[in-house]
């Protein structure tokens, strides 16, 4: 079962991959391990700073399929963005690195036994 160091070595583990798999010939902005990893991590704990484990139930809407499916989505339209501006540049990876943490969280959480609610509670 995950736990937050599991968490937060997975977020930053996609966030690395992530920074590392996105590059093209249009964009070459620096490769920066402690910010691609950092923002992996942070996003990747985001879920259980949100709806802190206090009991047993606490995973509702920010740990549901719908927020899973949500954030899938939102990373498939960055990632088809093309930015030409330095700064939209940098934008776009920090919230593909983003989404792919938060998005290893659930998936991590989604093979323990309790799983994920389909929608949970606001």
């Amino acid at each position: 079962m995950a736990n937050g160091n599991t968490h937060i070595c997975a977020g930053c583990a996609v966030g690395l991959v992530v920074a590392c798999l996105d590059k093209d010939e249009t964009s070459n902005p620096a490769f920066n391990p402690l910010v691609t990893g950092g923002t992996g991590a942070l996003f990747g704990k985001l879920p259980d700073l949100l709806e802190p484990a206090i009991h047993s139930h606490h995973r509702q809407f920010f740990h549901s399929w719908l927020v899973f499916g949500a954030v899938g989505y939102g990373f498939k339209k960055i990632y088809e963005w093309k930015p030409d501006d330095p700064i939209e540049v940098f934008l776009r990876e920090v919230a593909l690195m983003a989404a792919g943490g938060y998005m290893s969280h659930l998936f991590l959480d989604s093979l323990t036994p309790r799983s994920l609610p389909l929608l949970g509670k606001f």
